[in-house]
């Protein structure tokens, strides 16, 4: 599968690992969080890579993926996490700062994701990253969430520029 990546000012990466690889090239941390939004009969899917240069700020790409409609809850947040924890697995090599993978699942009981917190954290760490969650996890809370409810905004559309549902 052909995954197109972009900067938040549109700007199209072609190689996101040769990105990566020079965007964290004196040790900046990188952060990864995916995010998604159910519109009508699909779901989609944001996945953000965040390079942090304090005091400079960073950069911070982006690439959506829509699937089929996932009505559960656990197994949509599962795919968030597993999207993000597969990209931090293919770019680990490339990075040398930390990498952390952000959760977009909240501890507070009074949202459904809490019942799934530890085990999305589980998967995170047992694959050897650092995990954040909400609050702290402003990658997939923030930008991955600017960029999903900004990009379904307009209507998708597939390669040949039919409007897909």
């Amino acid at each position: 599968m052909l995954t197109r990546w972009r900067t938040i000012s549109d700007v199209a990466v072609p190689d996101i690992e040769q990105f990566v690889a020079e965007a964290s090239a004196s040790g900046q941390e990188v952060h990864i969080g995916t995010d998604s939004l159910q519109t009508g009969r699909s779901t989609s899917f944001v996945t953000v890579i965040a390079v942090l240069n304090p005091p400079k700020g960073g950069r911070a790409v982006y690439t959506q993926m829509v699937v089929p409609r996932i009505k559960s809850l656990r197994e949509r947040l599962m795919r968030e996490v597993w999207l993000s924890v597969e990209l931090g697995l293919r770019l680990s090599p490339k990075i040398k700062g930390d990498l952390t993978i952000h959760i977009d699942a909240n501890t507070d009981q009074k949202h459904l994701s809490s019942r799934y917190v530890q085990e999305l954290i589980g998967l995170v760490v047992g694959q050897g990253f650092k995990a954040l969650w909400k609050p702290n996890a402003w990658a997939s809370t923030t930008v991955a969430d600017w960029a999903v409810r900004h990009l379904n905004a307009r209507p998708l559309r597939d390669r040949s520029g039919r409007r897909v549902a």
